[in-house]
């Protein structure tokens, strides 16, 4: 039985010019402290050369194919870079880094050198000095009106437990980083019960945060009742 074994050419020399081009632009991430740095770069940069270098180590004819899958995974990963934190989302500069980075790790594997140089050194002058652009046009755009949302949280319980009940409500908000602008207490059906009503606020959602106290308070055998609503109001 006769077994054919594949002739390939080495690919040293563009791995460890993708590692090195990668490198550079993670240096550049990691001394700004982004969520990716050094390593990151150069091991997503050198992958995909390796992909983009296969069909040439094999002697196979001249294929995009290959690098239009890498692009595509590569899309895959920095997608997951990108975080929503209330209502801004970030990791979008990291992530079109990371994208851009693999069209280096590209052109190297199709052997264009020239290109990848020249899109290495593009990415490093972008990142390096349109943020100061970035903010100096924040600085000078309209100021857009924000959006504060405001939670009102009623809390019953028996007189004698109020205070307890209150302190547990107050550390219940700084577990969650919770911040209240109104703290107050009145009595209800004819002095019996004792209801404690606090206004949260946020720039932020903070729905399920509240969720979490309210639902925390309800399990403590002291507490009659807990009923908050959320307000949302403009201002310029």
């Amino acid at each position: 039985m006769d077994v054919e074994v594949a002739v390939t050419h080495s690919i040293l020399l563009k791995l460890v010019l993708a590692l090195l081009l990668g490198a550079l632009i993670g240096a550049e991430r990691q001394y700004r402290q982004q969520y990716t740095g050094l390593v990151t770069h150069a091991l997503v940069a050198m992958g995909a050369a390796a992909y983009s270098s296969l069909p040439g180590a094999l002697g196979l004819e001249f294929d995009l194919r290959m690098g239009a899958q890498v692009v595509t995974g590569i899309g895959f990963l920095g997608a997951g870079l990108i975080i929503r934190d209330g209502s801004s989302i970030k990791g979008l500069s990291t992530s079109a880094t990371i994208w851009s980075t693999g069209s280096v790790g590209v052109f190297i594997g199709f052997g264009f050198l020239l290109l990848a140089a020249e899109t290495a050194m593009l990415i490093l002058v972008l990142n390096s000095f349109l943020p100061t652009f970035s903010r100096f046009f924040d600085r000078y755009s309209p100021a857009l009106p924000t959006v504060e949302h405001r939670y009102v949280v009623k809390i019953r319980c028996a007189r004698q437990d109020m205070a307890v009940i209150r302190a547990t409500f107050l550390q219940a908000l700084n577990t969650n980083l919770l911040r209240f602008r109104s703290l107050g207490s009145h009595p209800v059906d004819d002095e019996k019960e004792m209801e404690i009503e606090a206004t949260l606020f946020s720039g932020r959602d903070e729905t399920q945060s509240v969720e979490r106290v309210a639902t925390h308070l309800a399990l403590d055998p002291n507490v009659h009742s807990v009923v908050w609503e959320i307000t949302q109001e403009t201002e310029e």
